[in-house]
């Protein structure tokens, strides 16, 4: 469990200088004795750091920029229940890491190891400083000025269901989450208007997940009007409030689309599918499903998220003796499970789709609603098993648009970041982000080239060492799976 750094012991530094060659003109390193914060210090803006010594020497010990994944409850800081709080936190002998509340239930961490050269740097009343060599950064970890270097290393964060944060690891894109994929709304010619229903939506990735919006679209040659949207604020996570109204709309099945959106998702658009299903009572009983048709996407053995069809009675009288069967098409059995709540209408049918040790490549399936005394209805279904590795959706990465774009930090493969450059319009090329030199994690210069921000080492967009005060090998090569005209490819 991470706790609030109050100090660090100090260490007496070497007075031996530095051998390595300085990115800075020759500067070398400045130890030192000690680092002090505390959560009442970082409310004010304010680190002190104790390291006018004067000693020049290289470090004893440079701290990794990017911790491993540990648990932090928020709660247990007063200056974190206020937007605009911070506090300093530390996981055994990890780098220390400012935590901040940007938002009601948002919260952003930084590294505080400082790109140039891992001295740990000081937080001022408008951003950060380096003591050692002036590099200056903004709140958010923007370097601004002084000693050249990358920006601070942003950090994921993750909410935990009893409240407390997973902090660590490269920043990942935000993720946009919703609880369910379908809303059935039941009205009769007769009776009151259905009571409106909430989707709750949530940032299931890393970062912040910020402007959320909403677009309807009704289906095509219905009646439209029936349905009104509300959501309860722009940011994750969010509720979002659906009321439907009959008005004058006779007996049938009505649908409609809800697209959700948000800045910077990873993931595209989600959708939800929306029903209002007219009955008159005074008719025989008819089953309607809420979906005609499902999709699923997964890695070779991996399990996509379960989607739930409506059953429902579009008539009067009872729906009974709910039943389903499973028809698989050519390639793969045995990937699609059904489970219905209960076998009386109104019932949730329950689908489940797992890729397992199936192949890459698209598998479909056929699910029959039965129940007694009525037309059955059928539910198509297909499964996309992509190759194993890191899955990423090109629309994410604005760079990628154009060929020679560079994009960074997409994800993770063998646990080090990884670079994507569009290389022409139907291929990619990734990278790892590790120079080769001493390891350190390159940045993405005007998203056309790479840069190590320790030792100067300059790549092409392809990858080739280009120049730098310390020779370099070509950064290491990852594999790319793309087929044209896919919205993803894989990194393996």
């Amino acid at each position: 469990m991470p706790t609030d750094l109050t100090s660090e012991p100090s260490s007496e530094p070497s007075s031996e200088p530095s051998s390595e060659p300085s990115a800075c003109g020759g500067c070398s390193r400045v130890d030192r004795r000690g680092f002090l914060a505390s959560a009442s210090v970082l409310s004010l803006g304010v680190l002190i750091s104790g390291c006018g010594d004067g000693i020049i020497s290289a470090p004893e010990q440079v701290l990794g920029a990017i911790p491993a994944p540990f648990r932090f409850d928020p709660a247990t800081v007063p200056e974190l229940a206020s937007v605009g709080g911070r506090t300093v936190v530390v996981s055994g002998t990890e780098a220390p890491v400012l935590v901040e509340r940007v938002g009601n239930a948002q919260f952003r961490a930084l590294s505080l190891v400082c790109p140039h050269r891992g001295t740990i740097v000081d937080a001022t009343a408008t951003g950060f400083r380096c003591p050692n060599h002036g590099a200056v950064f903004a709140n958010d970890g923007t370097w601004l000025g002084g000693q050249p270097t990358a920006s601070l290393a942003a950090l994921d964060v993750r909410q935990n269901g009893d409240g407390s944060l997973t902090i660590g690891g490269v920043l990942t894109p935000p993720v946009l989450g919703l609880d369910r994929s379908a809303v059935v709304f039941l009205a009769t010619l007769t009776g009151n208007a259905p009571a409106a229903q909430t989707i709750a939506l949530a940032n299931v990735g890393g970062g912040i997940l910020s402007g959320l919006a909403v677009t309807l679209t009704y289906g095509p040659n219905q009646r439209t009007g029936w349905l009104s949207l509300a959501l309860s604020q722009a940011s994750a996570p969010s509720t979002l409030t659906l009321s439907a109204q009959r008005g004058t709309l006779p007996i049938g099945n009505y649908t409609a689309t809800v697209s959700i959106t948000g800045a910077g998702v990873s993931n595209s658009a989600q959708t939800l599918a929306v029903s209002l299903l007219v009955q008159d009572p005074t008719t025989p009983p008819a089953l309607q499903l809420s979906a005609s048709a499902l999709s699923f996407s997964a890695p070779i053995g991996g399990t996509p998220a379960t989607q739930v069809v409506q059953c429902n009675n579009g008539g009067g009288g009872s729906l009974l003796g709910l039943a389903t069967t499973v028809a698989y098409g050519p390639g793969g059995t045995g990937w699609l499970t059904t489970t219905l709540s209960q076998t009386s209408a109104p019932a949730a049918l329950t689908v489940r789709a797992s890729a397992g040790p199936l192949a890459a490549g698209t598998y479909t399936a056929t699910i029959t609603v039965n129940a007694t005394g009525v037309a059955a209805r059928t539910v198509t279904v297909s499964l996309s098993v992509a190759a194993a590795g890191l899955q990423v959706t090109i629309a994410a990465w604005p760079a990628l648009a154009n060929v020679g774009g560079v994009a960074g930090s997409v994800g993770n493969v063998n646990g080090g970041p990884v670079a994507i450059t569009r290389l022409s319009a139907t291929t990619f090329a990734a990278f790892s982000m590790r120079c080769p030199h001493a390891g350190t994690t390159i940045n993405v210069v005007n998203g056309t080239s790479f840069r190590c921000p320790n030792h100067g080492a300059l790549y092409n967009g392809a990858g080739v060492w280009q120049n730098s005060p310390q020779r370099a090998e070509n950064l290491v090569m990852l594999t790319v799976m793309y087929a044209p005209g896919a919205n993803t490819l894989t990194v393996t």
